[in-house]
């Protein structure tokens, strides 16, 4: 009996070693596993910021300054190798800036490129308070005169090429024998009117207002649909709702000019090398820029001191270009806080991905799948 117990007490320590042992295996391949899984998720997150960094870049469009040309909601790819790719410029997901290493391009920043740029900052701010990317289309390179007359672009004495999506708001004068003031204005909100004349800003519609030649409606519309839109019987006049040149807007950029988004400049481009000629007059409009560029400026006695030291000149030290949005009314863009320096230029709009109208909430996901436009997919981007 003494040597089945001592038989049975074996057993049962090597069944429960084998176990233990078998525990410990499993344990040891779970560990395995998920180092395998965080492994493999950390080389996809590696490669990811490597062609983003590099290569292409995905971007997905947060507000309306680019309508018509880009939607809200719209998704796409730049190619970001064009202008010389560079190795992350923040710590992902975050806005903390990190040093960073860029190739050379293949070409710079061109006229009519879309492009987007690190947002240089508000027009007085040396260090900009958002850490984000803009998207613009390039209207100006280093050395162009940018000038803007009733609304209508000039480069260089030039009138710019005008894109067939670019938009401005309009005065639209209503024919009250045609139609009445309300029914217009039911009419123009309902989503059939809207898509005929591919007005995507309609908060934009505002009205009625007094002018010389009668009640006018202000309506965005973009510079295919103007004359479809003009030709509706019930329509006297459309006429683009400009700016006076005698407006001054107090926040147009440079600090002080006399200027508004339809009567603006002429302002030349800085290029590297450019020696500007600062004074008492002029210190406003140049003492940001200066300070981005990594200097002290002051004003002393109306005597102008740079690091320190009393000058009346500046040697520019980089390349700068002029940016706008396609939606001309209501973007906030180089007219407001000034030039972009080429260093701060990422990539050149490629191709929509994919599209949808982001303003409606994940809430109501039924409408926004139904919102995808399947139309802009795979589109270039011009």
């Amino acid at each position: 009996m003494g040597s089945y117990r001592q038989n049975d007490r074996i057993n049962f320590m090597a069944s429960t070693l084998g176990k233990k042992t078998q525990k410990k295996k499993k344990q040891t391949s779970s560990i395995e596993e998920k180092a395998k899984s965080f492994g493999s998720l950390l080389l996809t997150l590696i490669v990811v910021l490597f062609v983003q960094s590099f290569f292409i870049q995905g971007y997905s469009t947060p507000t309306g300054s680019m309508l018509n040309t880009i939607l809200i909601g719209d998704k796409m790819f730049f190619n970001q190798f064009l202008y010389g790719g560079s190795t992350p410029r923040n710590i992902p997901f975050t806005e903390i800036r990190l040093p960073y290493i860029q190739l050379p391009a293949i070409r710079e920043p061109r006229r009519e490129d879309i492009v987007n740029f690190e947002f240089p900052g508000n027009r007085e701010e040396v260090d900009a308070s958002m850490k984000v990317q803009y998207l613009k289309r390039c209207v100006g390179e280093p050395g162009d005169v940018i000038e803007i007359k009733d609304a209508v672009l000039f480069v260089n004495g030039k009138e710019f090429p005008i894109s067939p999506t670019q938009q401005l708001t309009y005065k639209v004068f209503l024919d009250s024998t045609k139609i009445k003031r309300n029914d217009f204005f039911r009419m123009i909100q309902t989503s059939e009117y809207l898509d005929k004349f591919d007005i995507t800003d309609s908060r934009s519609i505002q009205g009625m207002f007094p002018d010389t030649a009668g009640m006018y409606v202000i309506v965005p519309l973009p510079e295919k649909k103007v004359a479809e839109f003009r030709a509706q019987p019930f329509i006297k006049k459309v006429v683009v709702n400009i700016d006076h040149k005698s407006v001054e807007d107090p926040g147009i950029f440079p600090k002080g000019k006399p200027w508004n988004r339809d009567n603006y400049g002429p302002l030349r481009v800085p290029v590297k090398g450019d020696v500007v000629t600062i004074d008492a007059a002029n210190f406003g409009e140049w003492d940001t820029f200066i300070k981005r560029e990594g200097h002290t400026i002051e004003l002393r006695g109306g005597k102008v001191f740079i690091d320190n030291k009393e000058t009346n000149q500046y040697t520019v030290e980089h390349n700068y270009y002029f940016m706008m949005g396609d939606n001309r009314h209501n973007s906030l863009d180089s007219r407001f806080w000034g030039f972009v320096k080429r260093e701060a230029v990422v990539g050149k709009a490629w191709f929509t991905y994919f599209s949808w109208n982001s303003e409606i909430p994940f809430s109501d996901f039924g409408k926004l799948l139904g919102s995808i436009r399947w139309d802009r997919i795979g589109m270039p981007i011009k």
